[in-house]
């Protein structure tokens, strides 16, 4: 394979690279982090998930308006940064706001969607309600980890004569965040690697004559990981843990701080919307496993399945545990980060600071 990275095709977007931007959501992914991979030839991807929460926030109907005038800034922002460049948006299907969130993506010109935690069944349909006769729609991603799911998501949306965009398979095994499994004890198993799922998956397409591009996404580092899965039979990958600590990225400095210095194991945490997760283990870990209830605020009725939506003393709110160590209260939170996260300080060692010195690194 050569030196030089291949372009990557989705749809009608093409990127001089082939690299897509994890869109870290509640409020760590924004258009200057997205803005900033667009313009250094990759995909820039907003996550658009709790943009609106801030401190105050109360209640459910307070943060929908939120989230929905945060999103359509975000979108905005980044597409004038990039010169209406490759945005996009990650959207999760387990939020309430999901519907909502579509709405904004599809009025406010984002290039693409990307959508896990959970099929995303239904969304070229939503599309679809919120398109404007004439318009070009968000080219649709979902995010898969197994072929099956990517069968199931295909036969549906047939109905609607339209087939995925491509997909991106994520590895449970590596990735940072809440991972695409119900139990624990599937972490690690070979036929949710990578390196199987992504060859059988390219055989399942090639043998229903789709031609789909396929993103490895979970565990990628550096240009030796993104040549690996490019012989797997990967069209390009996805990052996110790579830009944690970024100029770019919009959390506290104390945030990236204790990423980048983390003396902590990395572990798979359960979380209150029935999937586990992958962090650093700091204080508010601990105290979860030691069964402490934690009050972080009250509920805002975020997503459809939560145990703390529905019992207080069974969980802590996910949402305000995310928040907090954003804005800097880096021990009174969840620490979501993926497999290489202890390998940030590589960068800081570096002086690599910023998604474009990233991005140049990857791509040079």
């Amino acid at each position: 394979m050569s030196e030089n990275l291949p372009s990557m095709k989705i749809g009608r977007l093409e990127s001089e690279f082939p690299i897509v931007l994890g869109g870290m959501s509640t409020g760590l992914t924004r258009s200057e982090l997205a803005g900033a991979v667009a313009n250094a030839g990759g995909f820039g991807t907003i996550g658009g998930v709790g943009l609106g929460l801030t401190e105050k926030t109360r209640g459910h109907n307070q943060l929908i308006k939120a989230n929905e005038t945060e999103l359509k800034k975000e979108i905005q922002d980044s597409l004038e940064i990039s010169n209406d460049g490759n945005i996009g948006v990650n959207l999760m299907v387990a939020t309430n706001d999901y519907e909502e969130s579509i709405k904004v993506a599809v009025e406010n010109g984002a290039k693409y969607i990307v959508s896990g935690a959970g099929l995303p069944l239904r969304l070229p349909e939503l599309v679809e309600k919120y398109r404007v006769s004439g318009q070009l729609t968000p080219e649709l991603i979902p995010i898969i980890s197994s072929p099956r799911a990517a069968e199931l998501i295909i036969k549906r949306w047939q109905r609607n004569n339209i087939i995925p965009a491509a997909f991106v398979v994520e590895t449970p095994n590596t990735a940072g965040g809440h991972l695409g499994v119900t139990n624990a004890d599937d972490i690690g198993k070979n036929e949710y690697s990578l390196e199987y799922v992504i060859p059988r998956l390219s055989k399942t397409l090639e043998a229903s004559g789709y031609d789909i591009p396929i993103i490895a996404a979970g565990g990628i580092w550096d240009k030796e990981d993104i040549n690996r899965m490019l012989k797997l039979g990967a069209s390009g990958v996805q990052m996110a843990t790579r830009f944690l600590a970024t100029d770019e990225c919009n959390a506290s400095q104390a945030f990236k701080d204790r990423h980048i210095h983390n003396t902590d194991p990395i572990v798979i945490i359960k979380s209150p919307v029935g999937m586990p997760g992958r962090a650093i283990e700091n204080d508010f870990i601990r105290r979860v496993n030691a069964n402490e209830i934690i009050d972080l605020g009250p509920c805002v009725n975020c997503l459809k399945i939560c145990e703390h939506s529905q019992n207080k003393l069974a969980s802590f709110c996910i949402i305000r545990a995310l928040y907090n160590v954003r804005e800097g209260d880096v021990e009174n939170g969840i620490l979501f980060t993926g497999s290489n996260g202890n390998r940030l300080k590589e960068d800081h060692e570096k002086g690599i600071h910023s998604a474009r010195q990233i991005m140049q690194e990857l791509t040079n």
